[in-house]
C-alpha cells in the first residue's frame, strides 16, 4: 500500500521556500575541474633510485660467488701480571673467608668527652695560661750553672794503659817465633781387672 504526498506528515515535507529555491533557475558560471598531481623532486627521485638499486642488488646477489671461510675461536691467555693479580685477589678472598673472629682482641671504643668534662679542661687550661702570663720573674733566685767534667783517677789511667799494651802485644805478636808442634791423641786402654769387672756385670 503506497502513501500519497497528501498523507505524509508536514515535518517530512520540504518547505515551500526551500522547494522554490531548488526548482528555480540559477545563473551558475561554468568551471572545469582540474586534478592536482604533485610531482616528486630530484632528491626524491634519486633516493628512490638508490633504494631500488639496493633492493635489486640484494635480490640478484649470487651466494655462489662467496669464498668459503672457517671460523676460528681465539682464546687469549692471561699474562704473568694478570695471573699474579688474580692469585693475590684469590689469597685475599680466602683470607677474608677463612678468618676466625675468635682471634680478634676485645677493644673498647673511647667515648667522646661530655660537655662538662670539656668545659673543665678548658677552664684548667685558661687558668694555667693566665698563671704563666702573670708570673713575676723577679721572685726567681739567681743561679749559676756549673759544668762538671770528672777526670779519671790515676788507677783508672794505669789500668787503661795496661789494657792498651796487652792489645798491642796481641796484635803485634811475631808468629815466626812459634815452634812447630804435633798433637798426640792418647787412648788409654782398660786393664784386665776393668775388663773382668765389665764382663761380670
Amino acid at each position: 500500500m503506497s502513501t500519497t504526498v497528501a498523507d505524509l506528515p508536514k515535518d517530512l515535507l520540504i518547505a515551500e521556500g526551500l522547494k522554490g529555491e531548488l526548482l528555480k533557475e540559477h545563473n551558475l558560471k561554468p568551471t572545469e575541474a582540474t586534478e592536482k598531481n604533485v610531482l616528486p623532486s630530484a632528491e626524491d627521485v634519486q633516493q628512490e633510485k638508490t633504494h631500488q638499486n639496493i633492493l635489486t642488488g640484494i635480490a640478484g646477489f649470487k651466494s655462489d660467488s662467496l669464498k668459503p671461510t672457517e671460523t676460528k675461536e681465539k682464546v687469549v691467555l692471561p699474562g704473568e701480571d694478570d695471573i699474579k693479580t688474580e692469585k693475590t685477589i684469590q689469597g685475599v678472598l680466602q683470607g677474608v673467608a677463612g678468618f676466625e673472629n675468635e682471634k680478634l682482641k676485645t677493644v673498647k671504643t673511647r667515648e667522646p668527652a661530655s660537655p662538662s668534662a670539656v668545659m673543665q679542661t678548658e677552664i684548667a687550661r685558661d687558668s694555667s695560661l693566665s698563671a704563666v702570663s702573670e708570673f713575676d720573674r723577679a721572685t726567681l733566685k739567681k743561679a749559676e750553672t756549673a759544668e762538671k767534667n770528672s777526670l779519671p783517677s790515676t788507677e783508672a789511667i794505669a789500668q787503661e794503659m795496661e789494657h792498651i799494651k796487652f792489645k798491642d802485644g796481641i796484635e803485634g805478636y811475631d808468629k815466626t817465633k812459634l815452634s812447630h808442634t804435633q798433637t798426640m791423641e792418647k787412648n788409654t786402654l782398660p786393664t784386665k781387672e776393668a775388663i773382668a769387672l765389665e764382663k761380670s756385670q
